[in-house]
């Protein structure tokens, strides 16, 4: 199962992953979000990322030109697009930045498997997320069974207010999804609580 922890924006927060089995970490750059962080900050951050893990940067409808800034001035590793970005913006992504891994984040919705379609052969993983207005970090889950009609081919993780004991109801419905991203689950008063972060390793790769 893949792990993604997100939403990362202090050093204290980052100095605990090279202790645990995670295999992404992400950073928000969204000034709407609470987690934002500049360009500058991100680049600090990620030198504390250990090798082997994953750097994504999560973005709602980019620019190219910010999205060139980004992997220019940091070692980000992966893009999250959690907007309405298009296909030709992808595309355009893919052919400038061979090297980089496109993730793309989609809402539950009735529709998604159209919308799996429509982007499927343009990225490397999705994410289904909680449907909000203010495009994810709701901290809220939603209706899992809805992923049942997701093919195994599909590569997801299902985001939306995991913590561990939502892992172990999404493991008894038997879904295709191969890993969860989580934010709001691990944290403890806003910060990333390493206990928390723990507790959802154990329950999904055993003992740490």
């Amino acid at each position: 199962m893949i792990l993604k922890f997100c939403g990362f924006k202090t050093k204290s927060e980052v100095l605990k992953l090279p202790t645990l089995n995670v295999n992404m970490v992400g950073f928000v750059y969204y000034p709407k979000s609470k987690r934002h962080l500049e360009i500058e900050q991100i680049n600090a951050l990620a030198q504390f990322v250990p090798d082997g893990i994953d750097k994504v940067v999560v973005m709602v409808n980019p620019t190219f030109q910010l999205i060139k800034k980004m992997l220019k001035q940091t070692d980000i590793n992966g893009i999250q697009l959690h907007g309405e970005e298009t296909i030709a913006f992808i595309k355009q992504i893919k052919l400038n930045f061979k090297n980089i891994k496109i993730i793309k984040a989609l809402p539950a919705s009735q529709n998604i498997i159209d919308e799996i379609e429509r982007y499927r052969p343009y990225v490397d993983l999705f994410i289904i997320d909680t449907p909000s207005k203010h495009y994810g970090g709701t901290g809220h889950s939603f209706d899992w069974t809805i992923l049942k009609r997701i093919k195994q081919s599909v590569p997801f993780l299902i985001a939306g207010g995991i913590d561990a004991n939502k892992i172990k109801q999404i493991e008894t419905l038997h879904l295709n999804h191969v890993g969860y991203d989580i934010s709001s689950g691990i944290e403890t008063n806003g910060m990333k609580d390493k206990n928390k972060m723990l507790a959802v390793i154990q329950q999904l790769k055993g003992v740490q």
